[in-house]
């Protein structure tokens, strides 16, 4: 699989649940607020050491580098309705954990929807 690269990804190639990590952790710090609840959520879904590592890589990003490593991987995970549908769920769920599904969490669902 040829996956594009940016120089904000240290040359990884990264697996689906790899991404998935990454767009969680993006998707979490929206209300600026990580909760212990969307980090134990993550790490149920990814497993703790891809949360542990991909984590390690987001916090050395800005926002919009994030946003760019995102985007790259957009016609690998998101190239098929069914994979945006999966990952919208995974977002959507991820927002509803702890218990506060913020206005900044819905805007960011609909600002990705737009983008995939």
């Amino acid at each position: 699989m040829n996956i594009p690269q940016n120089h904000y990804m240290k040359n990884t190639k990264w697996v689906f649940d790899e991404f998935l990590a990454f767009l969680l952790i993006y998707a979490s710090h929206v209300d600026f607020d990580f909760s212990d609840e969307e980090k134990d959520e993550i790490e149920k879904i990814v497993g703790k050491d891809i949360f542990d590592e991909i984590y390690a890589h987001f916090i050395t990003l800005t926002d919009y580098q994030a946003l760019e490593v995102i985007l790259s991987y957009r016609g690998i995970y998101f190239s098929t309705v069914e994979e945006k549908e999966l990952l919208f769920k995974e977002i959507h769920n991820l927002f509803n954990v702890d218990g506060d599904f913020s206005t900044l969490e819905k805007e960011l669902l609909l600002f990705l929807k737009k983008l995939m």
